[in-house]
């Protein structure tokens, strides 16, 4: 007689890892979900990326706290989120993924309120778009039922439960409060088919489609409801849109930027996250009051000492000694280019910070090929040794590149430099961002116009062209042209400029640079 076999063990339920939104610094309270990486019951690795969540300063990639395998997805694309929030789950290690518990058959099962979802804490109200049910659908957990814009997002509302949806309490173009009841279902597989109801005395009201025509999705082709009925609107065929959500999923955004069945007239793309912000800022920047100061100088001193520090095998560029010249004439001599306007109950202020935080422009290009601007910031940069300057500038540069910056290295600038020279442009006026007192511009370095084919031979010096943009509400012409002029002097070598910045990097100071000489003369000598 054979002893009894034991009966297999089975698999531990794994701990639930909870993902949660981070902190993108003291001044973001929320952020936009751009795109999951990953869908339930995919096995991830600690790191993976996630997914990808937009502020109004950075779009940052979100890594698993753990490895195992995803169990739970609880906000969509395009939802907005707030920091400490938990958006996903992950069941750790090799455990099995938690089973959801099986409802049982139910005659009749529990009514569920469909409500309204907060949008973060500046959201009050949002408008019903679109509804992708009507009374009587069937619906799966997580099922788009609606959409809602508010004036940060478009976000499609999923169903709290599985069941059936038994009333429609708020038609489409309704404005509707966060926390309000705007629909309601009945869980469970028992749950009836209610037929569609006609406007009634307690503000129900059914769904109207949105053009009578039902949006239809090709075999093998994976869309949200609402992205399939406004394709049926637009006359898009789904089959030739590129998803761009979570496993290829297409969304109602792919949709409206998608191939069109008839030859399109253009495209119209909403500005979302880093770009939003920037265009709100540029428009903020409309109302302070500017003025632009003008100054070329010669670069023979610059290039000529950059040409010493290469040789003592340092890696200096014209941007980080202008960027310097900068901190060290507001930080000794004119603090003034660093105050910033300030306006409370009709009084006006100027605000100093006793520290010159300086901005530095970046042109960034993200993954979809498209560029932005960003400014990271180097902290009382006017009390930093060259080295420890350089240092911190080079890390925020490659930070920006890698997208790596968070929102607190993109705040409290209060001074900015650009340096559009880089792509050739002689001079240029930018837009002065609120909380800077001045944004200087660098233009690039050449001959003067006309002499660029015999400068050389002439003994002519490069130039460039910087301009000083402020604040004129509290700072004045006078002021400005003086700064650009302390900015040139220590650029030429005055008040021991190069002798710290060699003596920061452990280089040795060599000869001064003699003007040029016409190339003919040169060799004769």
């Amino acid at each position: 007689m054979s002893a009894p076999q034991a009966p297999e063990a089975e698999q531990a339920p794994a701990e639930l890892v909870d993902v949660i939104t981070p902190s993108g610094g003291e001044s973001v309270t929320e952020g936009t979900i751009l795109e999951w990486a990953v869908k339930v019951g995919d096995p991830v690795e600690d790191g993976d990326t996630l997914v990808e969540i937009s502020t109004d300063k950075v779009d940052m990639e979100l890594p698993a706290p753990a490895s195992g395998t995803v169990a739970e997805i609880l906000v969509e694309d395009g939802a907005t989120v707030t920091p400490g929030q938990v958006i996903a789950r992950i069941a750790a290690g090799n455990g099995s993924v938690p089973s959801a518990p099986v409802a049982e058959p139910q005659a009749g099962g529990e009514t569920v309120d469909i409500v309204t979802p907060t949008g973060g804490e500046s959201v009050t109200e949002g408008t019903i778009l679109e509804w992708a049910v009507k009374v009587g659908d069937a619906v799966e957990d997580g099922q788009t039922v609606v959409e809602i814009s508010t004036d940060k997002v478009d976000m499609e509302l999923p169903a709290p439960a599985a069941g059936t949806i038994t009333e429609i309490l708020a038609a489409e173009g309704d404005t509707v409060s966060v926390g309000q009841v705007i629909g309601r279902m009945q869980t469970g597989a028992g749950a009836p088919a209610a037929p569609a109801a006609a406007p009634s005395g307690n503000g129900a009201v059914t769904a109207p489609a949105s053009d009578g025509r039902p949006g239809v999705t090709p075999e093998g082709v994976k869309a949200t409801p609402v992205a399939a009925r406004v394709a049926a609107a637009e006359g898009v065929d789904l089959a030739t849109v590129q998803g761009t959500g979570p496993n290829g999923r297409i969304t109602k955004d792919d949709v409206l930027n998608g191939e069109r069945v008839e030859a399109a007239q253009g495209t119209r793309t909403q500005l979302k996250g880093g770009a939003a912000m920037l265009a709100k800022y540029m428009d903020e920047s409309r109302e302070i009051p500017t003025a632009t100061s003008f100054r070329t100088i010669t670069v023979t001193a610059m290039d000529h000492r950059r040409k010493q520090l290469k040789e003592a095998g340092q890696k200096v560029s014209f941007t980080h000694l202008i960027a310097y010249a900068i901190a060290l004439a507001v930080q000794q001599e004119m603090p003034v280019m660093a105050h910033h306007f300030e306006s409370e109950d009709g009084k006006s202020f100027r605000l100093d910070d006793d520290a010159v935080n300086l901005g530095i422009a970046v042109d960034v290009e993200k993954k979809d090929g498209s560029r932005t601007l960003m400014v990271p910031v180097i902290r009382d940069a006017g009390r930093l040794s060259f080295k420890d300057f350089k240092a911190a500038f080079d890390d925020l540069i490659v930070k920006a590149r890698e997208n790596k910056l968070t929102a607190d290295d993109l705040t409290g600038a209060n001074i900015q430099l650009t340096n559009p020279g880089g792509i050739g442009t002689i001079a240029s006026v930018p837009r002065l961002m609120k909380g800077n007192g001045t944004i200087v511009a660098t233009g690039a370095i050449a001959y003067p116009v006309g002499l660029g084919a015999i400068g050389d031979m002439i003994g002519a010096e490069k130039v460039m062209t910087m301009t000083s943009t402020y604040d004129h509400r509290i700072i004045q012409g006078a002021e400005s042209g003086r700064f650009l002029q302390l900015v040139e002097g220590y650029l030429q070598g005055e008040k021991g400029f190069y002798d710290g910045v060699f003596a920061s990097l452990g280089a040795q100071l060599g000869p001064a640079p003699q003007p040029p000489a016409p190339a003919a003369a040169a060799a004769a000598a």
